[in-house]
């Protein structure tokens, strides 16, 4: 038993002297050098195709950027092109319309590769006081300091297009509510009062396919602690043919701006000098020979709630106030584009600071803000590109 055990431990030295042989060991140094070397030229190859396969999606959005533009400029007529991308490599386009919406699917074939965006065709761009931080009317007068860096262009407010929709508490965009105006104001108002959001801490606004929103009256924020949360999945604008108080912040999440624009809807913009809501002998009527319509006036946006001041407020939002633009607020700090068409006062003593900040203004020369006229030629969207098994629509009728 010993014997066997000994000879059990015994080294093997034939085993050891093969393992120590050149030859052994020369070939296996050359098996690991060519798995290192198959390692990297299978990676190579992989690096190389998906580097041509990058190449080619990038010449593919480049044609179908230039298809685009020549369809819309064509006024659809550019149904298919030929678009040298360099290096002997063409890529081949075709535009056709997307069923059941109104949007056109671009198609580019690059070698054997094949990428298919969609756009749709605008009537032109964004008007350009959208792309400011403060724009005037030509005769609005503001305070000095609103002004900042500089005097504000000044041109005429861009054209506002008749929603085709109007939409009331079932919509899930404004609630009516009869007693908020007593509430903030010593009397009241005339019109129809709106809350937006229906007075909840945080919304999810359910646009309409216009992007459009007319509210027949006035439209309020009440004023609270924490900001009004609104989810929007895209641009949407509220036209209020009255008033608008915004008595608290504004906190925009999602994919979509939000724009108010207030309209005189026969009523006479004046300034409210002593901040009690309704007109006074001595306030300016701003270009109206005397006071008429309703006792709250039209057009006016009020920063703050009128006779309570002192906070600072911010709004996630763009403003286009048709009338006089009131900052009861200590500051007022407004991150979309200001419009003013008549003129910009200050309610409260230390109050009415007014900061334009620019941080989100919307994209002008590829998009239209709903509810405004667009300017400029014909131009198609920014292309979005689709996968193959992304639906071109849905299954539903287009509403």
């Amino acid at each position: 038993m010993t014997a066997i055990r000994e000879r059990m431990l015994r080294p093997n030295t034939g085993l050891m002297q093969f393992w120590r042989s050149p030859i052994v060991l020369c070939s296996l140094a050359t098996g690991a050098v060519a798995a290192v070397v198959l390692g990297r030229a299978v990676t190579a190859m992989h690096d190389a195709s998906t580097l041509r396969r990058e190449v080619h999606q990038l010449a593919a959005q480049v044609a179908a950027e230039e298809s685009a533009l020549a369809f819309v400029q064509s006024d659809g007529q550019a149904v298919r092109r030929a678009v040298n991308a360099g290096n002997g490599l063409i890529v081949e386009t075709s535009v056709v319309p997307v069923p059941q919406s109104s949007r056109y699917r671009v198609r580019a074939e690059a070698a054997e590769m094949q990428f298919d965006f969609v756009f749709q065709r605008l009537g032109g761009g964004t008007p350009l006081a959208f792309g400011r931080a403060l724009t005037l009317g030509p005769d609005a007068a503001v305070p000095v300091d609103w002004l900042h860096d500089g005097e504000a262009e000044r041109e005429d407010l861009p054209s506002l297009v008749a929603p085709r929709q109007q939409h009331d508490a079932a919509d899930g965009i404004a609630a009516e509510d009869a007693g908020i105006a007593l509430l903030r104001l010593p009397a009241g108002t005339d019109r129809l009062d709106f809350v937006l959001g229906s007075g909840k801490g945080g919304a999810y606004l359910r646009v309409p396919d216009s992007g459009v929103v007319r509210i027949d009256g006035n439209l309020w924020v009440d004023s609270g602690g924490a900001p009004l949360e609104l989810h929007l999945v895209r641009d949407l604008t509220i036209v209020v043919q009255g008033n608008a108080y915004l008595g608290r912040a504004l906190r925009v999440r999602g994919g979509g701006s939000l724009t108010i624009a207030t309209c005189d809807a026969g009523g006479v913009a004046f300034s409210d000098l002593d901040g009690n809501g309704r007109w006074g002998s001595g306030e300016p009527c701003n270009g109206a020979a005397r006071f008429e319509g309703p006792v709250e006036g039209a057009g006016n946006v009020y920063l703050g709630m009128p006779r309570e001041v002192g906070v600072v407020l911010e709004f996630d939002a763009g403003i286009v106030c048709g009338g006089v633009l009131h900052v009861a607020a200590r500051q007022a700090l407004v991150h979309g584009p200001v419009l003013v068409n008549k003129a910009g006062v200050r309610i409260g003593v230390d109050c009415g600071n007014l900061v334009c900040t620019g941080g989100r203004l919307p994209s002008l020369r590829r998009s239209t803000l709903p509810g405004f006229a667009a300017v400029g030629s014909p131009r198609p969207s920014p292309l979005v590109p689709v996968r193959r098994e992304q639906p071109l629509y849905s299954a539903a009728p287009a509403r």
